[in-house]
């Protein structure tokens, strides 16, 4: 009978794994490096299960293993499968595509990811097939992560997907997966690869995963590692979550993790949010909160939080007022420029006018234009009169002329404003 990867309950972790891809991740564009792809939190086996093969017998396979095997079992009543990781990409209905590699995955033996996914990467990496690809990653790193990884380092040449193999692995082995990501950092910087082990725990070990992430110093890996485990916190309840954040002692951890959880808690119920936030005594942490409430709450409803802003303290109302106006803007550029004309003796006037205008930006960029131009500070004033002066331009050439004949430019702005206008 033949090995299916060695893994019970296969049928039902990879359907679980489609339906997260097409669900969505909490991954952002800014996070894929240029050499890898996106990736999905999964699970995976020990290492020894699978000692062995080595990397280098992975590497060098042959295609006749696969290309020799039946077809492949689970496709859809009228499509014959192509046999071949090729001939399942150029499938176009996605569904169909992700149910063909899935049984492509339950159709291999651990020695032939190696090349399945090699000539996968060959094809090229586009958007379309991120998440086929890390199907595959997530399969591999399952069966056997030392190979996924070595892989990864020699054909990938990213951490992001060693990160990735490492959530998998982390989930059902989490020793094993940290004691290879301690053992193979030797730099003094953040370690990269505790960012992939706590993806993996997030769901399945909130405690070790905080536990991980604190060995984590201030960092940008840090923050990815944060936004991964904040979700999942979310999703405990006000409650539970403030109790976690009671236990967190570094104060830059408290007041990252309080924005993401304010982030979550705004999209759930902005009330709810709004309130908990107003508890959060340390004040650069309540402000970073304050700020993802204003955001979340002023897409959904800008008249409640509106109101709600009314009722902050003096110091909360400073903090919330330029995020407030720069979402209000970005909705209704006018009703924003009378909220902010109602609060021109705010001592923070500047602040707000620059937000302002940098939400009102697309949405008019004519009282973008107007607002910014009263800015004092020279370096911001040019910055944002360039900025809505460009987009106006290219809306209405006419009026972006007209503009500029009957107000005063900026300096560094009139500079490339016979430039622009030559050009087009």
């Amino acid at each position: 009978m033949k090995n299916k990867l060695l893994l019970p309950a296969l049928g039902v972790w990879l359907t679980t794994l489609v339906a997260a891809y097409y669900i969505g991740s909490f991954q952002t564009d800014s996070e894929v490096s240029s050499n890898d792809t996106i990736a999905l939190d999964s699970s995976s086996s020990d290492q020894s299960h699978f000692g062995r093969h080595t990397t280098e017998d992975y590497l060098t396979n042959s295609t006749s293993r696969i290309t020799s095997r039946k077809s492949l079992r689970g496709a859809s009543a009228g499509t014959t499968p192509t046999g071949s990781i090729k001939g399942i990409s150029q499938l176009s209905d996605p569904l169909e595509r992700s149910r063909q590699i899935l049984s492509l995955i339950d159709s291999m033996n651990p020695e032939d990811f190696a090349l399945v996914v090699a000539d996968f990467r060959a094809l090229g990496m586009t958007r379309q097939r991120m998440s086929d690809y890390n199907m595959l990653l997530h399969a591999w790193g399952k069966v056997d992560p030392l190979a996924a990884i070595k892989f990864a380092q020699s054909k990938a040449k990213s951490e992001y997907a060693i990160k990735e193999v490492l959530a998998s692995w982390a989930t059902n082995n989490p020793n094993a997966a940290l004691a290879w990501a301690r053992e193979n950092h030797d730099s003094d910087k953040a370690n990269p690869y505790l960012v992939g082990i706590i993806r993996g725990l997030a769901n399945a070990n909130s405690t070790l995963a905080t536990q991980v992430l604190q060995e984590l110093p201030y960092s940008e890996e840090r923050g990815e590692a944060l936004r991964s485990l904040a979700p999942y916190i979310a999703l405990l309840g006000i409650d539970e979550a403030q109790q976690w954040l009671n236990e967190i002692e570094d104060p830059k951890l408290v007041s990252g993790a309080s924005a993401y959880l304010a982030n979550q808690f705004s999209k759930q119920d902005p009330t709810i949010a709004a309130e908990w936030v107003s508890r959060i005594a340390d004040d650069e942490a309540r402000a970073r909160a304050l700020g993802e409430v204003v955001d979340h709450w002023t897409d959904q409803d800008p008249s409640a939080a509106k109101a709600w802003i009314a009722t902050l303290p003096h110091q909360d109302q400073i903090k919330a007022g330029p995020d407030f106006v720069s979402a209000y803007a970005k909705q209704d550029a006018h009703a924003a420029a009378d909220w902010l004309d109602a609060n021109s003796n705010a001592s923070n006037y500047q602040d707000l006018l620059r937000k302002f205008s940098e939400g009102a930006t697309r949405s008019d960029p004519v009282l973008a234009l107007n607002y910014g131009n009263e800015l004092n500070d020279e370096s911001s004033r040019s910055r944002t009169v360039g900025r809505a002066l460009w987009t106006l331009y290219k809306q209405d050439r006419a009026e972006a002329e007209n503009w500029i004949q009957n107000n005063d430019v900026p300096e560094r702005v009139q500079r490339h404003v016979n430039k622009m206008m030559d050009k087009k």
